[in-house]
Parts: C-alpha cells; structure tokens; sequence
C-alpha cells in the first residue's frame, strides 16, 4: 500500500511467508541488543537504518518462527514510529495486521493504519479502511465517527466500487493508472480490516488482477501469496497459486520460478479443474508457439 520504494521491495522480499511454527525460540541476538540500545539512547536516521536492516534480516533467516517474526515486526513498527518513519511503519503495521490479525491490538494498529494512510496522502484507501472498521466494529466509538465524517458511501463495498469505475471512466485517456492504484490500496485495506468477510478473497483477487495490469509484478505476487496462505480453502485462494506460475511463464518468462510453481500447484490441488492445464504448460515451458504446436499434434498422432 505504499510508494516507500526501499521498503516496499523489502517487504514484497521478507514477509511473503507461510509462518508454520508455533514453536518460538527468542533469539539473543548480541548485534540487535547493541543496534536497539543505540536506537533508543540516540533515535536517528542512522542508527534507525542500522536497526531496521538487522530487524529485517533476523524476519528473514528466521521466517518460519511464527512468534519471533511477530514479535520483530512489532518491535519494527513501534522504532518507525518512534522517529516519524510513516511509510516505513505503514509496511510493517500492515504486515502484523495481515499475517496476525488476532492480536490483541490488531484493532488499535488499524486505527493507526487510518492515520498514517490519510497523512500520506491516500485519503481512499485511509476512508475505505475506516468505513471497513465501521462495519466491523461497529460498536467503537470510533465506527460512529467515521460512518458520520464519510458520505461519500454507504459501505465499504460501495466506496470500492466507485473506484473501480473511475479506472475506466475517461473514455479519451483511457486506463487511468492513479486510480488503478488506488483501487488496489482500497481493496488490500478492506480484506486487512476484513479477512473473514466473503468478500476478502475477492478483492484481494481483483487487486492481484489491476496489479498485473499495471506490470507491478512485487504488488501481484504479493497478494497472490496472501491468497493462497490465508485462503488457501477458497477457490481464489487455490487460483492464486496458478496465477503466480503463469505469471512467471507468461509475463516473466521466468522458466525457473513457473515451472516451480506450476508444480507446486499441481502437488497441492491435484483434483483442480486447472490441473491439467499446470502440467502441459509446465511441459511447454520456454518452447516457442511452433514447437508447442509440433508437440500437440504428435500427441494427437499418438492417439
């Protein structure tokens, strides 16, 4: 949901994890203890840069530690916050939010959200989010605010829907990129605020759709990662897996990462309608049209 180049491309890296491990060891990382004291005694940009560079490292080498990494993302967000880093503490929050939404605090972290999203500029996704908290939480204080201070919309829903029409809604100009952009900030802030609502997976869908439209490539593996771990029982979220690979195949040509992919997807959903169309892409790849066609109708003589 942000435009911080460094740290969008670190998170699009270092939190696309399935985190598996219930069993958290705390790491007594002696350069961490040294780059936090020196953080909290003289919080400046480059002790800041230091410490955050070794927060994500440690998420990194130790991403399936479920409580570790939680911990760390916490621990993150609140030094970003600290020394005024929005965008940076904007990645991290949403991170903590999408990969542990039953925090205890999860609820105070998207009012947070709120304020940061609407101070960097991104009053819809900030009031698409506080519509989200309005219908989830609908007996905050906090909810009646924002349904009174947001007429622009009834719901959520609605809010979203408009955007998705102002896409295409100059018909001179064509696709407008802004507002493809803010379409899928709206979208990820809706299933962040709303992941158990039906409707969660599918924008996350269509966000991972607009994302390839505007060859932002980090953005849509991302969401089709958070898909396939979060909604992995959803049609959307078993799709996803097939949409990375074809990604990879199609827009990529990354023969390597489809063909992992492609596997992947055929081990985990073997009975999916798509199944086998993963294994004769997956057979195809880095052929050209002639040598795929060749091929087909060789097996067609074989039958």
């Amino acid at each position: 949901m942000l435009n911080s180049v460094k740290y969008l491309f670190l998170a699009s890296i270092l939190f696309l994890f399935s985190c598996k491990n219930d069993n958290a060891s705390k790491i007594q990382d002696k350069e961490l203890i040294t780059l936090q004291g020196e953080f909290d005694k003289s919080p400046n940009d480059s002790n800041y840069e230091k410490l955050i560079t070794k927060y994500l490292q440690l998420i990194q080498a130790n991403r399936t530690d479920k409580s570790l990494v939680e911990s760390l993302l916490l621990k993150a967000a609140n030094s970003s916050e600290k020394l005024g880093k929005d965008s940076q503490q904007l990645v991290f929050l949403n991170n903590l939010i999408k990969d542990f939404p039953q925090r205890a605090d999860t609820k105070e972290n998207i009012l947070k959200m709120i304020n940061l999203l609407s101070k960097l500029g991104k009053k819809q996704a900030s009031e698409v989010m506080a519509l989200s908290f309005a219908k989830g939480f609908s007996n905050e204080t906090k909810a009646q605010e924002f349904k009174a201070s947001i007429t622009s919309a009834a719901s959520p829903e609605d809010y979203i829907l408009n955007i998705g029409k102002a896409i295409f809604a100059d018909t001179a100009k064509g696709f407008s990129e802004q507002d493809a952009l803010a379409y899928v900030d709206a979208c990820e802030a809706f299933a962040l605020v709303l992941p158990k609502d039906p409707e969660a997976p599918e924008f996350i869908n269509k966000a991972a759709e607009i994302s390839n439209a505007l060859k932002t490539y980090d953005k849509s593996f991302s969401l089709y990662d958070w898909l396939n771990n979060s909604y992995s029982d959803n049609k959307r979220g078993q799709m996803a897996l097939f949409m990375k690979a074809f990604l990879f195949d199609e827009s990529l040509k990354d023969v390597e990462n489809a063909r992992k992919y492609y596997q992947e997807f055929i081990d985990k959903y073997p009975n999916h309608e798509f199944a086998k169309q993963a294994k004769l892409l997956m057979e195809n790849l880095g052929k050209s049209q002639e040598e795929v066609l060749k091929s087909l109708q060789g097996k067609n003589k074989d039958k």
